[in-house]
């Protein structure tokens, strides 16, 4: 339905010199939470809220453990990892909102931001997994290092086994829960995009 709305208002713009009619494309957009864009606001929103709820949580546990050796390793990681999540999910954000500019030539807009968002959520499906592993391995270091004290060995080959055998299973859970988590937040809502702009250009 929403497909053959948009095909319509854009076939009426090619034809007539009078402006788009934007009351209508702004509801075809925006009006129900079930349309692509309306609901990848809404899953970004609620993804930001329960950041902001973990990070909170997060940084309460810190700030009332025991140890306090670590205190500022953990406080710079939360902060070396909220920064630039914050950016990506206002940078999103803004994107989402330019898909709903009503005195932007449609589909060219639409196009291009659909890409533009597109590549932004496979951008951060990679650094989630490259974060992952840097993390994984600095926290390790850290704790290693902590554990024995002063005098650090390297640790033995049986430790290093566990540590290899952990990481990569907790690389290859992370790879496909992100990639399920990206996909159904905000890949399979891109795609239907995608097929509103080829819809949108099988018309013309």
């Amino acid at each position: 339905m929403e497909i053959d709305q948009l095909k319509a208002i854009w076939k009426d713009a090619d034809k007539s010199a009078t402006p788009m009619n934007e009351a209508g494309l702004n509801q075809i957009l925006t009006h129900s939470s079930k349309l692509p864009i309306a609901i990848m606001k809404r899953n970004l929103r609620l993804e930001f809220f329960f950041f902001i709820i973990i990070y909170g949580y997060s940084i309460w546990l810190i700030l009332n453990e025991f140890n306090t050796s670590l205190l500022y390793f953990d406080l710079i990681l939360l902060i070396v990892t909220a920064i630039p999540y914050t950016i990506y999910a206002r940078y999103k954000y803004k994107l989402l909102n330019n898909m709903e500019c009503l005195s932007c030539e449609v589909k060219s807009n639409l196009d291009h931001q659909v890409n533009s968002l597109e590549k932004l959520v496979k951008l951060c499906f990679k650094a989630g997994n490259i974060i992952v592993i840097l993390v994984y391995l600095i926290t390790g270091a850290v704790s290693y290092m902590n554990s024995v004290g002063e005098s650090v060995p390297l640790p033995k080959n049986i430790e290093i086994l566990i540590f290899i055998v952990i990481g990569s299973v907790l690389t290859i859970i992370n790879y496909y829960f992100g990639r399920w988590y990206l996909f159904n937040l905000y890949g399979k809502h891109i795609q239907k995009l995608k097929n509103i702009i080829y819809e949108m250009d099988e018309s013309d």
